[in-house]
């Protein structure tokens, strides 16, 4: 195929798991294309993947979970597991569906519909006859191979693989009287072609046309309630600054809790592989950071000897924080009934944009928190210091929460 020319993509694609031809399709026997070379290498690639996976498996299956140090450890190695079996499974299902490529083409109702297949998922491709020009043979590298090449619109394409010529060329005339009745069948010229007027459909309002929550929207008020909660327990049930850093970190969890539920919506059969994947590197990235937090704020950094028990420090942990961490909950479910679902958010938004929205909104604020939090720390936690904390945190997070649903 001419170097100069493009690739160009067929008037209509579509994936299926059937691919009935009508009984008037003439069919087009292409020659059978071998993929096993590269069905080999991805093997390969998915042994080394798999080998990979099972070694850190079996290492962590014989691993002992005595402190929340532990528990971190381990968590942070099953997140890693999680995303790496997403690549597993995809190289997996790759060398299976390689080694069952095969492709097909046919010419049916003024079509040339071309399908390669991966054992039983199908690529249907449809080509309109009337855009097809220049059905031409290339050489492809033999005395007696060519390629069947086309013009489509302002590219070209090729159909099917390498063959000898006069296969080539009884496809050719095939195309050729296919292309010449599609061209017959065309309206004289001079004559107009009546075409009905397309009726206008109402397409529903979508968030990204309406104005930003305010505190006075279900979601803002759900936000600030929300973020009163550490504020009555600071002032009314003594918690400190553990209390307070370790409650924002569980209300991170949360938002990649709501997270996943996006990717469902949005991805569907993608969020599969997109769900695993998020929860791989998020799950690993909060693990660390709530490391990060029980050495500094919760057990604190002059800290000596062994560390309690799991059971006893988590229960010391969480319990005191249930009914924040309840309103929390509430809170961004409210968020997520009323803006991404009530107001169509989902519409507008893509997997990427989804799956990097968490980092963009917890990475600034939690910076912000820390460093707070260090200060607070060096003072000696003053009860008006921890009020200033929760009160930019609340001022940061509604801010966070208005730039998300702008």
């Amino acid at each position: 195929m001419n170097n100069q020319q493009r690739l160009v993509f067929p008037g209509r694609f579509r994936f299926a798991l059937r691919d009935d031809a009508a009984a008037e399709a003439t069919t087009l026997d292409l020659p059978a294309r071998r993929m096993w070379p590269a069905a080999l290498i991805v093997g390969a690639m998915f042994a080394v993947f798999a080998s990979v996976e099972w070694t850190t498996l079996a290492g962590l299956s014989g691993q002992r979970v005595r402190g929340v140090t532990d528990l971190m450890m381990f968590l942070f190695q099953t997140f890693w597991i999680v995303g790496w079996s997403v690549g597993v499974v995809i190289l997996g299902a790759m060398t299976i569906l390689l080694f069952s490529y095969g492709e097909s083409a046919r010419l049916q109702n003024g079509k040339l519909v071309y399908v390669p297949h991966l054992g039983p998922l199908k690529i249907i491709l449809d080509y309109d006859l009337a855009r097809v020009r220049n059905v031409r043979l290339e050489n492809a590298g033999g005395d007696d191979n060519v390629r069947i090449c086309f013009d489509y619109d302002q590219g070209s394409n090729t159909l099917g693989n390498a063959m000898p010529r006069a296969e080539a060329e009884s496809l050719i005339k095939q195309i050729h009287g296919a292309t010449a009745g599609v061209a017959a069948t065309d309206a004289p010229p001079g004559r107009a072609i009546d075409i009905p007027p397309v009726k206008p459909v109402a397409v529903p309002p979508r968030a990204r046309e309406q104005a930003p929550p305010t505190l006075a929207s279900p979601s803002g008020i759900a936000l600030i309630a929300a973020n009163l909660v550490p504020l009555a327990g600071v002032l009314f049930f003594h918690w400190n600054l553990a209390n307070v850093m370790v409650l924002f970190w569980a209300e991170s969890a949360i938002i990649g809790f709501y997270t996943v539920l996006k990717i469902a919506v949005i991805g569907k059969l993608m969020a599969l592989a997109g769900a695993p994947f998020f929860l791989a590197h998020f799950g690993g990235f909060m693990a660390m950071h709530f490391l990060f937090i029980y050495g500094f704020f919760v057990r604190g950094i002059h800290a000596v000897g062994p560390e309690p028990d799991l059971r006893v420090a988590l229960l010391g942990i969480f319990v005191p924080l249930w009914p924040s961490l309840a309103a929390l909950f509430v809170s961004h479910g409210v968020s997520f009934f009323t803006n991404f679902l009530g107001q169509r958010e989902y519409l507008d938004m893509t997997m990427t944009e989804v799956m990097t929205a968490p980092y963009n909104r917890i990475i600034v604020m939690q910076f912000a928190i820390i460093f707070g939090g260090w200060i607070i720390m060096l003072l000696g936690s003053p009860v008006g210091a921890l009020i200033l904390l929760v009160l930019l945190k609340t001022a940061l997070d509604f801010n966070a929460h208005r730039k998300e649903h702008a």
